[in-house]
């Protein structure tokens, strides 16, 4: 039986315990996914801030007439904000090496969250540490996102009863590299058996605390981030024993998860 609050205070007790902050490293991997998403909109809008500009123009409209918004398309206000969507060839290419680049970081995060688990010291480098196993990773998440988008034409439940499936395909890939991407799928397929309600409460739980965070903008999230994926951890380790595995395989002796 998961007792999801014991696992929470648990992993607030692991964060609080980190001998590297993982505040510091939710802040990195925050500000590097804004850097470069700012840098995408600099290339697609021409401006750093193409929302700051538009919200400007919106509340310009709304105090002169407020009807006048109604009609309005989203490119129509980009135009008479003053701004112009250029998606080209080559800001497209960016926008999906960014896209790839932010699965691998992912991947490193996740592995800095492993080893704290396990009571590890995980330096900042950790977050690199996802390149190792960049393939793996990236076309884990590309059949997942297709497995989960398929299912969802269905209807929308079942793609939500899909990401539960999958949910544990990433850590399967870092936690025993031999896996290839469908291996990791399918056992995570097993591992979420009987599972999924219980993480779709958790994630419930934190409803909460996603409200605070974005009523400060997402900054809560430097905080947050390690605190969510610590406590969905210990799921994926209940889902390991389930199926006679070890919780992280090699890492259990300290190793890094691709080294033999």
């Amino acid at each position: 039986m998961i007792n999801r609050p014991e696992i929470k205070q648990e992993a607030k007790s692991i964060l609080r315990g980190a001998r590297v902050s993982p505040v510091l490293m939710g802040t990195l991997v925050l500000a590097i996914s804004l850097i470069l998403d700012r840098i995408i909109s600099l290339v697609e809008y021409g401006t750093l801030f193409p929302d700051l500009r538009i919200l400007e123009y919106i509340s310009y409209l709304a105090s002169a007439d407020p009807m006048v918004l109604l009609n309005m398309t989203q490119e129509e206000l980009l135009a008479m904000a003053g701004l112009t969507t250029s998606v080209t060839v080559y800001s497209l290419f960016f926008s999906i090496l960014v896209s790839l680049f932010m699965t691998v970081l992912y991947g490193g995060f996740y592995l800095y969250c492993m080893g704290i688990r396990q009571g590890r010291e995980m330096p900042v480098a950790t977050l690199m540490d996802g390149l190792g196993l960049a393939g793996k990773l990236i076309w884990c998440s590309i059949l997942t996102g297709i497995k989960v988008f398929l299912w969802s034409l269905l209807f929308f439940f079942p793609g939500i009863i899909a990401a539960y499936r999958y949910r544990f395909a990433t850590y399967n890939l870092l936690a025993d590299p031999g896996l290839s991407a469908g291996e990791a799928i399918r056992l995570s397929c097993q591992q979420t058996r009987g599972m999924k309600f219980d993480l779709f409460v958790l994630d419930l739980s934190f409803i909460g605390w996603d409200l605070l965070a974005s009523l400060t903008m997402g900054l809560l999230n430097i905080w947050l981030m390690p605190y969510k994926t610590v406590a969905d951890l210990a799921y994926f380790e209940e889902g390991q024993r389930r199926v006679g595995r070890s919780p992280y395989g090699s890492t259990d002796e300290g190793s890094r998860p691709w080294e033999p």
